[in-house]
This record gives C-alpha cells, sequence and structure tokens, in this order.
C-alpha cells in the first residue's frame, strides 16, 4: 500500500505583519485635550451605549430582534462605560479630596 505525503500539498502559513495603530485624527491626538473634554466624551460614550441597550431592550420586549448577540454586546458595552465611568469619576473626587487635605 502506498501513502501519498502530505507535505507536497501543504503549503507554509505566512506570519502575519501587525501594523501600528495610529490615532484616526492627528491633529487632536498632538494637542491633548483637558480633563473636562475627557470627562465629556466619557459621559456621551456611557450615555449612547445605554441609549442602544435600551432601545435593544424595547425591541426584545416588541419581539422585533434579530440578534441576540449584539444585545448581548450591546449590555456589557453598557456596563462597561458606565463602570469606566464611575471609576475616573470617583478617581478625580479622590484626588481634590487629596488636594484639599494638603497643607499650605
Amino acid at each position: 500500500m502506498f501513502i501519498v505525503p502530505l507535505t507536497s500539498n501543504i503549503t507554509p502559513i505566512e506570519p502575519m505583519q501587525l501594523k501600528p495603530v495610529q490615532a484616526e485624527e492627528p491633529e487632536k491626538a498632538q494637542e491633548g485635550g483637558t480633563f473636562l473634554d475627557a470627562m465629556k466624551g466619557l459621559w456621551e460614550n456611557a450615555a449612547d451605549a445605554q441609549a442602544a441597550k435600551t432601545e435593544d431592550m424595547v425591541n426584545l420586549m416588541l419581539g422585533d430582534t434579530e440578534s441576540l448577540e449584539q444585545m448581548q454586546i450591546n449590555i456589557t458595552k453598557a456596563q462597561i462605560a458606565t463602570e469606566l465611568l464611575v471609576n475616573v469619576k470617583n478617581a478625580a473626587v479622590d484626588a481634590y479630596n487629596e488636594i484639599m487635605r494638603m497643607s499650605i
């Protein structure tokens, strides 16, 4: 019995070339933003995620859902965005309180 070797039909896999991640808007990345801009961005992100979650929940109740996976992703995004906003806010309040306790 003759066994056909597998190596003749298999082509080697080429390694992936990773590209460096660049900012979408280099002008903004170089300017830097204020803390207020960062907090506004976090707030808007959390609000958008909560709105998407609420819309998905309403669609689920009405039976107009097509993708339960996307709904779960939106719910998780809303939870993470809210947790991030709260954690950053708590860190900012703690830093403010620490500065207020410093003696001059």
